[in-house]
């Protein structure tokens, strides 16, 4: 099976939240299931039942062949709303990780996924995101911001003080985000 960068990030999304591997396929036909493959250059969207492709939509890119994926798999709007901001933020993730590898930043540093100790640390909480620095003996600046991309952006400059390069990072990551 072929693997697609993207589309294992929604396996992952689907996998934690706990949508059965039944409701989906990715890289080949699954009986019963809604499938994503790539079709030489373009990523087909369709629903498996009895050998067949129904309700066959073909996707210019990976991201909408996720997306699309995402609306069959919900059960109603409210379901795609919070699969779709789960798949762009476990996208996000990803990108501001390869940025900040690119980058020379020791993973230890930080920490996008909750606490962890002498590392620039990011939570997500009810109404916002978290990003703060835990140090022992020192005084924790907690800082909420509305929306991850806002919270990732904190993240690159606490972790990059110089300010050519951290506009210079905080570019490659939107650069990389909107691919």
């Amino acid at each position: 099976m072929e693997q697609y960068k993207l589309s294992n990030i929604l396996r992952n999304v689907l996998e934690n939240i706990g949508i059965p591997e039944s409701y989906y396929s990715i890289g080949k036909y699954k009986e019963g299931a809604t499938c994503i493959e790539k079709v030489g250059k373009v990523y087909v969207v369709y629903n498996a039942e009895r050998a067949e492709r129904y309700e066959r939509i073909e996707c210019k890119n990976e991201q909408d062949a996720c997306v699309e994926a995402i609306r069959r798999i919900a059960k109603d709007n409210k379901d795609f709303e919070i699969l779709e901001e789960e798949f762009y933020e476990a996208k996000a993730r990803k990108v501001l990780k390869e940025v900040l590898t690119k980058e020379g930043v020791p993973r230890h540093k930080y920490c996008l996924e909750g606490y962890a100790e002498d590392a620039v640390c990011i939570e997500k909480g009810s109404n916002g995101y978290f990003v703060y620095v835990v140090k022992e003996d020192e005084e924790n600046e907690l800082i909420k911001h509305p929306n991850i991309a806002k919270a990732f952006i904190d993240v690159i400059s606490r972790l990059i003080r110089n300010d050519i390069k951290e506009q210079k990072v905080i570019y490659d990551f939107i650069s990389e985000l909107k691919k």
